[in-house]
């Protein structure tokens, strides 16, 4: 089963393709986009002028802390956010059966089914980013930018076992779409991505320490921003390769197992 996670990089692009080709097809989806990103960072532009952290010496530190944040939560839980939807999109229109049947497999399917949402919440981000230093004068370490890159890359690599671990309760249970939500909201509030991890309840902090976001907010905002990072920065991108390299192979049977349970059932196309 491992082995079908190798992608078919022709099938992928086509998948790619497809879904580009989908998203164009609401001609005003990447402007109201654009715009709802747009009023995104404006608000937290103003709500950073009307608190006051003692976490950061100055409001522009917290603006910084949180756009960056919300800019690596985009990207990184993009996958785990559209998987479900849009592999029941598949099961009601009942191409999930072609794609089971065919040599590229279900697996490769549910991993070529997030291509498309990373490469538009990547987009997204920049976006993000961008209005933040051009609108608001957030300042970039421009110089450390191309070092996110692979930073962003391992990050992906990291969450791409939740997306099949969804993928996965979605065969099973059909409805289990808010299983990506409660993740989500759970990992970004325990990560700190909008306020400091310090001032959780100390029966929460322990979650920081066990999924991969916290590392990765971190490396994203030391490099973009300058931020202080606890420990050493190789400390942070060994934690996100461990998430990586432990968590592929538990995901890749979990849907397998998934597979084998629908099949048994006979629930396989069931939506």
């Amino acid at each position: 089963m491992l082995s079908s996670l190798r992608l078919n990089w022709a099938a992928a692009s086509a998948f790619v393709h497809r879904d580009l080709q989908l998203f164009l097809s609401y001609r005003l989806r990447f402007a109201s986009q654009v715009v709802s990103t747009l009023f995104g960072v404006a608000i937290f532009y103003y709500v950073s002028r009307l608190v006051s952290v003692r976490a950061f010496p100055t409001h522009n530190d917290y603006f910084a802390y949180v756009i960056v944040g919300l800019a690596t939560v985009e990207l990184l839980t993009s996958a785990v956010r559209t998987v479900p939807s849009t592999l029941r999109s598949e099961l009601v229109a009942g191409t999930f059966e072609r794609m089971v049947a065919s040599p590229y497999g279900p697996l490769g399917g549910i991993v070529a089914l997030s291509l498309f949402p990373m490469v538009l919440a990547a987009v997204t981000a920049i976006i993000m980013l961008l209005v933040a230093g051009a609108l608001f004068g957030l300042p970039f370490h421009w110089a450390s930018v191309p070092l996110i890159i692979p930073v962003g890359l391992l990050g992906m690599l990291a969450f791409l076992p939740f997306a099949l671990l969804v993928g996965a309760a979605v065969l099973i249970v059909k409805q289990a779409g808010n299983i990506a939500a409660f993740l989500i909201s759970g990992l970004a509030i325990a990560s700190g991505s909008m306020f400091p991890v310090s001032i959780l309840p100390s029966w929460v902090r322990w979650i920081s320490d066990v999924q991969p976001l916290t590392p990765a907010l971190q490396l994203a905002r030391h490099e973009l921003v300058g931020a202080a990072i606890s420990g050493s920065a190789w400390v942070a991108v060994a934690k996100l390769a461990a998430f990586a390299i432990v968590l592929t192979p538990i995901s890749v049977l979990a849907v397998s197992s998934a597979l084998s349970i629908c099949r048994r059932r006979g629930t396989l196309i069931e939506y």
